[in-house]
Protein backbone atom coordinates (compact mmCIF):
# COMPACT_ATOMS: atom_id res chain seq x y z
CA UNK A 1 0.00 0.00 0.00
CA UNK A 2 1.84 2.86 -1.12
CA UNK A 3 2.35 5.57 1.95
CA UNK A 4 0.33 8.25 0.75
CA UNK A 5 -2.94 5.84 0.40
CA UNK A 6 -4.59 6.97 3.86
CA UNK A 7 -4.87 10.54 3.29
CA UNK A 8 -5.77 10.56 -0.76
CA UNK A 9 -8.54 8.11 0.31
CA UNK A 10 -9.70 10.38 3.16
CA UNK A 11 -9.10 14.08 0.27
CA UNK A 12 -11.31 12.18 -2.33
CA UNK A 13 -14.06 11.60 0.57
CA UNK A 14 -13.75 14.85 1.58
CA UNK A 15 -13.79 16.50 -1.44
CA UNK A 16 -16.09 14.68 -3.53
CA UNK A 17 -18.96 15.24 -0.92
CA UNK A 18 -18.73 19.25 -2.31
CA UNK A 19 -19.04 17.82 -5.88
CA UNK A 20 -15.58 18.16 -7.04
CA UNK A 21 -14.19 15.83 -9.20
CA UNK A 22 -10.94 14.28 -7.93
CA UNK A 23 -7.71 12.96 -10.36
CA UNK A 24 -6.38 9.76 -8.68
CA UNK A 25 -2.53 9.00 -8.80
CA UNK A 26 -0.38 6.23 -7.53
CA UNK A 27 2.40 8.46 -5.81
CA UNK A 28 5.68 10.58 -7.18
CA UNK A 29 8.95 9.24 -6.47
CA UNK A 30 10.11 12.72 -6.26
CA UNK A 31 8.60 16.28 -5.15
CA UNK A 32 8.94 17.67 -8.83
CA UNK A 33 7.35 14.93 -10.15
CA UNK A 34 4.20 15.95 -7.90
CA UNK A 35 4.40 19.60 -8.86
CA UNK A 36 5.14 18.61 -12.68
CA UNK A 37 1.82 16.42 -12.43
CA UNK A 38 -0.35 18.86 -10.62
CA UNK A 39 0.58 21.69 -13.03
CA UNK A 40 0.28 19.59 -16.05
CA UNK A 41 -3.11 18.26 -14.69
CA UNK A 42 -4.59 21.64 -15.19
CA UNK A 43 -6.87 21.09 -11.63
CA UNK A 44 -7.67 24.09 -9.68
CA UNK A 45 -6.88 22.14 -6.80
CA UNK A 46 -4.18 20.22 -5.51
CA UNK A 47 -3.70 18.20 -2.08
CA UNK A 48 -0.86 16.89 -0.91
CA UNK A 49 -1.01 13.47 1.03
CA UNK A 50 1.67 11.47 2.34
CA UNK A 51 2.46 10.77 5.91
CA UNK A 52 3.52 12.81 8.89
CA UNK A 53 6.57 11.58 9.44
CA UNK A 54 7.72 12.83 5.10
CA UNK A 55 5.48 16.45 5.06
CA UNK A 56 8.38 18.49 6.62
CA UNK A 57 10.58 17.00 4.16
CA UNK A 58 7.97 17.02 1.16
CA UNK A 59 5.83 20.13 1.71
CA UNK A 60 7.33 23.22 1.31
CA UNK A 61 9.07 21.88 -1.73
CA UNK A 62 6.02 20.48 -3.26
CA UNK A 63 3.80 23.66 -2.64
CA UNK A 64 6.05 25.91 -3.23
CA UNK A 65 7.00 24.16 -6.69
CA UNK A 66 3.30 24.18 -7.64
CA UNK A 67 2.98 28.22 -6.45
CA UNK A 68 6.05 29.23 -8.80
CA UNK A 69 4.52 27.14 -12.01
CA UNK A 70 0.54 27.79 -11.33
CA UNK A 71 -0.23 30.41 -8.50
CA UNK A 72 -3.37 30.56 -8.77
CA UNK A 73 -3.80 26.93 -8.07
CA UNK A 74 -5.32 26.18 -4.57
CA UNK A 75 -2.82 24.15 -2.63
CA UNK A 76 -4.72 21.83 0.40
CA UNK A 77 -2.31 19.60 2.46
CA UNK A 78 -3.91 16.03 3.85
CA UNK A 79 -3.84 16.69 7.76
CA UNK A 80 -3.59 18.66 10.57
CA UNK A 81 0.00 20.30 10.86
CA UNK A 82 2.10 20.31 13.40
CA UNK A 83 2.25 23.15 15.15
CA UNK A 84 6.58 23.37 14.84
CA UNK A 85 5.80 23.35 10.87
CA UNK A 86 3.31 24.99 10.22
CA UNK A 87 4.40 28.45 9.53
CA UNK A 88 6.72 27.05 6.71
CA UNK A 89 4.12 25.08 5.27
CA UNK A 90 2.07 28.36 5.10
CA UNK A 91 4.86 30.35 3.74
CA UNK A 92 5.60 28.08 1.30
CA UNK A 93 1.81 28.21 -0.21
CA UNK A 94 -0.57 25.92 1.65
CA UNK A 95 -3.50 27.41 1.46
CA UNK A 96 -5.68 25.08 3.37
CA UNK A 97 -5.49 22.32 5.62
CA UNK A 98 -8.48 19.25 5.70
CA UNK A 99 -8.31 16.99 8.43
CA UNK A 100 -11.16 14.92 10.53
CA UNK A 101 -11.33 18.51 12.95
CA UNK A 102 -11.64 20.72 9.79
CA UNK A 103 -14.69 22.07 8.80
CA UNK A 104 -15.89 20.64 5.40
CA UNK A 105 -18.75 22.31 4.54
CA UNK A 106 -17.26 26.02 5.03
CA UNK A 107 -14.01 24.34 2.98
CA UNK A 108 -16.40 23.14 0.39
CA UNK A 109 -18.28 26.13 0.00
CA UNK A 110 -15.34 28.35 -0.45
CA UNK A 111 -13.99 25.92 -3.03
CA UNK A 112 -16.88 26.31 -4.93
CA UNK A 113 -17.39 30.28 -4.74
CA UNK A 114 -13.51 31.35 -5.18
CA UNK A 115 -13.31 28.39 -7.94
CA UNK A 116 -16.53 28.47 -9.74
CA UNK A 117 -16.87 24.38 -9.25
CA UNK A 118 -19.08 21.99 -8.00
Amino acid sequence: IPQHKAMADFSRGFLEVGGINVIGNDGFECPNCAVKAAVESGADVAVICSTDDTYPELVPAIAKGIKEKAPNMLVMLAGAPAAEFKPSYDEAGVDEYIHVKANCLEILKKIQSERGIG
